[in-house]
């Protein structure tokens, strides 16, 4: 079985792990891999601060709660996401409103924002879906223009560009997932960048019991949202090669796109002019008549591993409670939900590899 994505650790990333083990790092209250991780990611975004944290869902989490907005607050999210975008605003006491994507780019509409933002919206999420870098100038003006905060849900996006600068330097704060199949990792993990000094502040606090002076005396309600020394030590190993993966990555994608290019019945995601995509996974769109399932299984047959696209929040069960049944419809995002999919995009994918998944495919779809 090709796999959708398996990581690549090396005897560098491991050795660097053995390291902080044996310097005692196993708790995330002190030692310097963690120090040394975040400095070194901050400089790579080019942000002032980064804040490691336990996931890319608990970045997400901290990031809401660091703004401190009001309970019943609205904050507008990408419609087509993984349910961690969500789950950090209900988490915080705050309505989720999902935001239709775009056909081409496959991320949020920037087009259909303005027509959701009510007296109640304090902020908008917007996901870089798949590496690929939305238009952050048309959301920062609207942003600008209405008075409400941006985050960037930039888990899949590491080294990603918008017109130059990288994402997760675009915003007020940028979340970063570092599990397993990004593209860098720690096993479990995320980090938070910044460059508001009293957010950087408040995540800080926030991520470790809000703890202050005298110590065991707490006036905010803070979490346990702490990275582990070995863990910051893997991170930090990866990060150091992780422009060899954006280059592979982006090579992965231009053999399947060569390939695949001609082929009826299939759609890539538009990247915008100007843009760099990390192109985290390789996605596709069916638009042929065949079901995503028969195209899966059939896949599957030929030993090919496959990963669906995310369902969108407009029709997540556990969110039902937030949406009236004829309002915030999201056709375009229930569209990528029946016929999107990644194809496998390993570091490590040979070119045989993709040759022969593009040679499946085109019989499948004939």
């Amino acid at each position: 079985m090709i796999p959708v994505f398996e990581p690549i650790i090396t005897k560098k990333d491991i050795n660097s792990v053995v390291k902080a083990l044996k310097a005692g790092e196993i708790s995330g209250s002190f030692g310097e891999n963690i120090i040394n991780f975040e400095k070194n990611f901050a400089k790579y975004i080019k942000s002032k601060y980064a804040v490691a944290v336990s996931s890319g869902t608990t970045a997400l989490h901290l990031a809401v709660a660091a703004c401190e907005f009001p309970v019943g607050s609205e904050i507008l999210i990408s419609a087509t996401t993984n349910i961690a975008t969500a789950l950090a605003v209900t988490h915080n006491n705050c309505i989720p409103v999902p935001v239709d994507a775009d056909l081409l780019t496959w991320n949020i509409d920037p087009l259909l924002i303005e027509k959701k933002i009510t007296k109640k919206t304090k902020a908008i999420i917007v996901v870089h879906f798949l590496g690929n870098p939305v238009d952050m100038v048309t959301i920062n003006k609207i942003a600008k223009k209405f008075k409400i905060k941006v985050i960037e849900d930039a888990a899949e996006a590491h080294g990603a560009t918008f017109r130059g600068k990288k994402v997760g330097n675009l915003s007020l704060c940028g979340c970063f997932s570092l599990y397993a199949n990004k593209i860098i990792t720690s096993g479990e993990g995320g980090i938070i960048t910044t460059s508001d000094r009293k957010i950087y502040e408040k995540i800080k606090l926030l991520r470790n019991l809000a703890f202050t002076k005298p110590r065991f005396k707490h006036f905010i309600r803070g979490y346990n949202f702490r990275m582990t020394g070995y863990q910051a030590a893997l991170a930090n190993s990866q990060l150091n090669n992780i422009s060899k993966v954006i280059k592979k990555k982006k090579n992965i994608y231009n053999l399947y796109k060569k390939h695949l290019s001609e082929v009826k019945g299939i759609a890539f995601q538009k990247i915008l002019s100007g843009n760099r995509s990390v192109y985290w996974m390789v996605g596709i769109l069916l638009l042929s008549r065949m079901s995503k399932k028969l195209f899966v299984k059939k896949l599957e047959e030929s030993k090919i591993e496959t990963r669906s696209f995310f369902m969108s929040m407009r029709q997540q069960p556990c969110l039902k409670e937030y949406f009236k049944r004829d309002k915030n419809l999201t056709p375009v995002s229930n569209l990528l939900w029946n016929k999107g999919l990644y194809l496998p995009s390993s570091h490590n994918l040979s070119k045989n590899d993709i040759v022969k998944i593009c040679s499946i495919i085109k019989k499948i779809l004939k």
